[in-house]
């Protein structure tokens, strides 16, 4: 993702969410400078508002952070929004400026928390890793308090939810581009991928693209080279996207990315999934133009289109189409870069769009489900869970209880239950269970595998403990499914926003 588009969608993130305040005295460009310096401080020129939102001046991040207060809005809910999508696209600043003095007393009354088992938010983690970042020469003595801090804060990360899961995961990329916390961070990173006991493979994978440690290069460069286990193929591929164009590899390395590409794309059995990332990966080798933000070049497709058009008709009547919503629905879509997709997600849920997107999408698929027409199944389901939204749990609920829906609908409808808003009650996932294993017992195949470990982690996020004990003990059910419901009984409960 390019420094422009980047800017754009910060200054529109700013705007839209003002423009549609709760409070709608705040929705007049001069009321909101009035209040955005209360307490007798010099009052705030509205020109200045109008700078921050037409991009013509990048909004700091305490800019933003005030926009947060004033507004009601989640605290860092649209900080650790830009924190990412600043680091996505190599321009993340020093958040606290180089030369400033730490705040010692504080650091250490964090890492205390993040060593002991106190209870560490994601605010909490984001001050961490940012007083660790401000101190490139820190080194922490035994070096074993780096581990536990690392172990701990990965830990958290690969159960956390929207912001939670934002902040701890550029609090992750901070510990990982550090000097002396680099080497601790991408061992727990490579240690959780290679866990057979674990699932968890693309999210520790991914991460490594913060860093060009030699240890990280090597492991991203083995793993793609062997290609034995397509969730790790994926996470790697997604982390190469972004070390190539950041220069993390050493020519040598870069040759046997090139070949391994090679090699990839002349494989017939390879997953249609990883193919879009291959070619990423190969563009980046070749010196393309980097991934991510609005390709100008091509319209967006009717669907992102139509999308935005109801939703911007529905939320701001009279004010026409917003282009920048239609590029995010589109890349949330269809985007080929998996982070661009999220981050574009992220984008509109932020704001009071989200809704009227998500019921425009959601009656765009099921018209083309009731044609039996399952082109955008997947992309649709997928940015529906990432936008919050609980409707289209009856859609997905019919496509993995009813008899007669294909493979590839089920895989869609499995794989957007993990960390889906609202819940399936106990008879629902032991239907749907029960479904996808007869399935699956009728005609064995890798999909049918994948489905039914979506099935397993979707429960588990719903919170079915019971059920993944029952699953853990059946032998019946694939290995991927006992080892995820094992794995997920002895994780903490999901860390939802705000946590």
């Amino acid at each position: 993702m390019s420094a422009t588009p980047v800017r754009e969608r910060i200054s529109w993130l700013l705007r839209v969410n003002r423009r549609l305040a709760r409070d709608p005295r705040l929705r007049a460009g001069k009321e909101f400078a009035a209040a955005f310096r209360a307490g007798g401080e010099r009052p705030l020129a509205p020109s200045q508002v109008t700078r921050w939102e037409d991009g013509t001046v990048v909004p700091r991040r305490e800019t933003i952070r005030r926009y947060e207060d004033l507004l009601g809005l989640a605290p860092h809910s649209l900080t650790a929004l830009k924190d990412a999508v600043d680091r996505a696209a190599g321009t993340s600043p020093l958040i606290i400026a180089a030369g400033a003095v730490p705040d010692q007393r504080r650091f250490h009354e964090l890492l205390e928390r993040a060593t002991t088992g106190e209870p560490m938010t994601g605010q909490r983690w984001g001050e961490l890793s940012e007083l660790v970042q401000a101190c490139p020469g820190l080194v922490l003595h035994p070096p074993g308090l780096w581990e536990r801090v690392s172990h701990r804060l990965l830990g958290e990360l690969v159960v956390a939810e929207d912001t939670a899961w934002l902040q701890r995961q550029e609090a992750m990329s901070r510990l990982l581009d550090h000097p002396d916390a680099g080497v601790h961070a991408v061992d727990a990173c490579i240690s959780l991928a290679v866990d057979r006991s674990t699932p968890v493979v693309v999210e520790p994978l991914s991460l490594l693209d913060a860093t060009a440690h030699p240890d990280a290069n090597r492991h991203i460069c083995r793993t793609i080279a062997a290609a034995d286990d397509g969730r790790s193929l994926y996470g790697a591929l997604l982390a190469s996207v972004r070390k190539v164009r950041a220069g993390h590899f050493t020519p040598d390395e870069l040759g046997r990315l090139g070949a391994s590409m090679t090699g990839l794309l002349d494989d017939s059995v390879l997953s249609r999934d990883l193919r879009p990332l291959i070619f990423e990966v190969g563009r980046s080798l070749a010196g393309g133009p980097a991934p991510g933000g609005p390709d100008h070049t091509r319209p967006p497709r009717p669907v992102a289109r139509r999308a935005a058009i109801v939703a911007a008709a529905e939320v701001l009547p009279g004010h026409g189409p917003d282009p920048v919503l239609t590029g995010l629905v589109d890349d949330a879509l269809f985007s080929a870069n998996p982070d661009d997709r999220m981050h574009a997600a992220m984008f509109v849920a932020a704001t009071p769009y989200a809704p009227a997107v998500a019921t425009a999408l959601l009656q765009d698929v099921v018209a083309d489900f009731r044609r039996r027409s399952e082109a955008g199944l997947a992309p649709t389901l997928r940015t529906l869970t990432i936008l919050g939204a609980t409707e289209h749990r009856t859609l997905i609920r019919q496509i993995l209880t009813a008899p007669g829906s294909s493979e590839a609908a089920r895989h869609a409808a499995a794989w957007a239950t993990p960390h889906c808003a609202g819940a399936f009650d106990e008879d629902t996932w032991r239907r749907i269970l029960q479904t996808q294993f007869e399935a699956w017992q009728r005609a064995r195949s890798g999909l049918g595998e994948q489905i039914l470990h979506g099935v397993t982690y979707g429960m588990g996020t719903d919170g079915h403990r019971t059920l993944l004990a029952e699953v853990r003990a059946d032998d019946r059910l694939p290995t991927s499914s006992r080892t995820t419901a094992a794995w997920l009984l002895t994780t903490p409960a999901v860390i939802r926003p705000g946590s």
